[in-house]
């Protein structure tokens, strides 16, 4: 796919997502604001844990080895 309609698809939903956030009533928009800061940090955990847990799997070893 072209890389600039991805680009141009993606900033037109966010910019209809927060066209319909405008609209809300300022109670929900509050809840929406308050659910997607713990949404994102729920995904930095995530990966991070997962970043870490890559890292761990694959130790760098070095191993002494005899040739006769």
């Amino acid at each position: 796919m072209n890389k600039e309609f991805v680009k141009k698809m993606l900033k037109a939903e966010m910019l209809r997502y927060s066209a319909i956030k405008e609209i809300m009533p300022e109670a929900i928009k509050d809840r929406i604001d308050k659910f997607e800061k713990e949404a994102s940090g729920v995904l930095k955990e995530v990966a991070f844990e997962a970043f870490e847990e890559k890292s761990e799997d694959n130790p760098k070893e070095c191993k002494k080895v005899n040739i006769n």
